[in-house]
């Protein structure tokens, strides 16, 4: 509690609460207990917060294990959890607490790619029906796009709001760009900052010319592709995606073609 002033939720003064009984839960990937709990132990004790029934506190803890398929999990000591197993029964324990305000920090960054999207989605989908509000930074920017509203900072200062569509179409500054995947280059011609998608760049055809040749640092492979870093034609730092059957290593030199119109250009300092 702080030595002076209140602590305030909205319209609601929550100063005299317990911490774990305010409507305000901060978490992150890993879970805030004694790692001797089982998981069965943390769906409990969350659970138990609640003002139910016994009936409807039972009902509940097993539509959660059900749902987040903790079955495997429930005997198991959270200090014996993967990052992912410790992810998932966090979206569990957040359920049975229905706090008001969940504050979470990458909380899905560690769970595997091929699933991530889909329990992200259940997760938002879950948030907006028990009526939680969300404030999340998020792991990735699949789990970006199903926000309502998101806030780009730079540097601690605000330089971008709306709707995740919105920003992604149109970032207005290098960090917008950069939190909805577009690769931001240097200077272009003077005028400005230029932005790329990974996307946007392909191969050059066998015996085309091409003034983008595309030096290979290092590169990982998601999604059936190659998302490749490396420098381009006149010093530039640039995230490429490469096709996934393409020989991939360091140091390889690779033509590429990109269409200038979509480009898109920033201010030098934009407002």
């Amino acid at each position: 509690r702080p030595a002076s002033g209140e602590i305030r939720i909205g319209a609601r003064t929550v100063t005299k609460l317990s911490a774990n009984r305010r409507p305000l839960l901060f978490v992150t990937s890993r879970i805030d207990a004694p790692g001797r709990w089982s998981v069965g132990h943390l769906l409990i004790a969350a659970v138990r917060q609640r003002t139910l029934d016994r009936i409807d506190r039972h009902r509940e803890y097993e539509l959660a294990i059900a749902k987040w398929t903790l079955n495997d999990l429930v005997e198991r000591p959270l200090r014996t959890l993967s990052s992912s197993e410790s992810a998932i029964a966090q979206l569990g324990r957040i359920e049975l607490l229905r706090p008001g305000i969940v504050i979470a920090d990458r909380l899905l960054e560690h769970l595997n790619p091929a699933v991530a999207t889909s329990i992200a989605d259940e997760f938002y989908r879950t948030l907006r029906v028990i009526g939680t509000t969300l404030i999340s930074a998020p792991a990735s920017v699949p789990e970006l796009g199903l926000m309502d509203r998101i806030v780009v900072l730079d540097r601690g200062r605000v330089v971008q709001e709306g709707s995740p569509a919105s920003v992604y179409r149109r970032p207005n500054s290098e960090a917008s760009a950069m939190a909805s995947s577009w690769s931001a280059h240097t200077t272009f011609q003077g005028s400005g900052v230029a932005l790329a998608r990974p996307e946007d760049f392909s191969i050059a055809a066998a015996g085309e010319e091409s003034d983008l040749i595309f030096g290979i640092e290092e590169a990982s492979f998601r999604d059936g592709r190659w998302i490749a870093t490396g420098i381009l034609t006149g010093a530039i730092n640039l995230r490429v995606a490469l096709p996934g059957d393409l020989a991939v290593h360091k140091g390889r030199l690779v033509p590429l073609r990109y269409d200038s119109s979509r480009f898109v250009l920033l201010p030098s300092h934009p407002r």
